[in-house]
């Protein structure tokens, strides 16, 4: 088990991310589930990706994210989107205002990290957001750790989107739950771990026509 250090970096959960082949049939498909149909959301240029978005309540939303196919989807995550054979949770998000200090709580405990990486797209009202992110782990462990965004100035995501959903639960699944949650606690991660033959994340939301159970339905490919 990782032995966690003194966390001075505050760290809190962002967004969740469900992840399809095809935007538009993975709207359609989350709309009957829940009664709620996603908001506009944008483009991400040059990372092969679109989005569309749901706010869970003050600082937290959901992003229903799938290849853009305006872009080129080669080597990057669009195209690894395309891949997948329907829709499922594939990643989660914290916020943080010190990526450095992340960087270095990573680096303590000997964990690779790849960021921060600048990022940004312009809403359809015109607005342009600009942030940067950081990713944690290598293989398996880069799709279980939740990455850590920094909105900088830009006006968080959940003030200006759709709203009618909450979420109720997140949990992370793993063979090696002790080890997960050892490096959760060291990045001050706050998401429940439990052990489970295949890796995943699992989140229980509160919608319109009942509690609607999302999970990895399939990993996403290498």
């Amino acid at each position: 088990r990782v032995i966690a250090w003194e966390m001075r970096v505050q760290v809190v959960l962002d967004h969740i991310l469900w992840g399809a082949p095809d935007l538009g049939a993975a709207e359609t498909l989350f709309a009957g589930l829940s009664g709620i149909w996603p908001g506009p959301g944008g483009v991400h240029d040059g990372f092969g990706t679109r989005n569309r978005l749901l706010s869970l309540g003050d600082g937290l939303f959901f992003e229903l994210i799938a290849p853009d196919p305006a872009q080129s989807l080669v080597g990057n995550r669009g195209g690894r989107l395309a891949r997948l054979s329907a829709p499922g949770l594939i990643a989660a998000s914290v916020r943080s205002n010190d990526l450095p200090g992340l960087r270095e709580a990573a680096q303590r405990i000997g964990l690779p990290t790849e960021g921060p990486i600048a990022m940004g797209r312009t809403r359809a009202d015109g607005v342009r957001l600009t942030w940067e992110i950081l990713h944690f782990g290598s293989g398996q462990d880069a799709d279980m750790i939740p990455f850590a965004i920094d909105w900088k100035s830009s006006p968080h995501p959940s003030a200006s989107s759709r709203g009618g959903i909450t979420l109720e639960s997140l949990t992370a699944l793993h063979p090696e739950e002790e080890r997960l949650a050892g490096i959760y606690e060291a990045l001050g991660i706050r998401i429940d771990v439990r052990r489970a033959d295949r890796a995943g994340f699992q989140a229980v939301l509160a919608t319109p026509k009942g509690p609607l159970h999302l999970t990895a339905a399939c990993q996403i490919p290498g």
